[in-house]
């Protein structure tokens, strides 16, 4: 009896320094519910690209990631979109397989606290949301140029990725494409975390 007591308190006892381990790495970043545009917020004019998902939060420590950006052609970074605010925040450097590309493009390390904020929000719930871009690079400047590359990465679990991209061709037609996802892992058991991705383009 002593004995099934003193195992029932060293296990009381590593849940609690485990829980606080995981509070003192988590809390610094901020993580909760603060969602991308919803429905009820969708831009119906002017010139945009618009990208819309179905988002499923994996209830994983190492999991639940995602960062939508643009670049030119040649691969240069214009501007974030959206990225979940762990990252974006320094979580990279806890975890160096949260958002690899994003990291290695957008170089997060050389913004600004303000610039950081301007891109991110916590880790949405579950739903579909849209994200925008104006045709504007990270300093609100108008972009030059009719042809462009949009890139949607997601951390599912570790090393457990999911890519998408395309190209936008910016002229005077509405268009719209179904990008097909590449993942890391093909036979991830996570692969419903971003679905449905539709991706729009409006001239005006």
């Amino acid at each position: 009896m002593k004995k099934k007591i003193i195992i029932i308190v060293i296990a009381g006892v590593l849940v609690v320094l485990a829980a606080t381990m995981y509070i003192m790495i988590m809390n610094p970043f901020k993580i909760g519910i603060d969602p991308l545009v919803t429905s009820n917020g969708r831009i119906d004019t002017g010139r945009r690209l618009e990208i819309s998902f179905t988002y499923y939060k994996q209830r994983l420590v190492a999991s639940s990631q995602f960062a939508f950006w643009i670049e030119d052609m040649d691969g240069n970074y214009i501007d974030t979109l959206h990225i979940t605010q762990w990252t974006a925040k320094g979580g990279y450097s806890y975890r160096p397989l949260s958002l690899p590309q994003w990291v290695s493009v957008a170089q997060p390390s050389s913004m600004s606290s303000a610039e950081i904020d301007a891109i991110s929000g916590a880790t949405p719930g579950n739903g579909t949301y849209f994200a925008y871009w104006d045709f504007t690079d990270s300093n609100g400047n108008p972009v030059m140029g009719t042809e462009f590359r949009y890139v949607i990465e997601g951390t599912m679990n570790n090393n457990d990725d999911v890519l998408y991209t395309g190209i936008i061709t910016a002229g005077e037609s509405v268009w719209e494409e179904t990008p097909m996802p590449v993942y890391s892992l093909p036979d991830s058991g996570y692969k419903n975390m971003i679905s449905n991705v539709l991706v729009t383009y409006h001239p005006r």
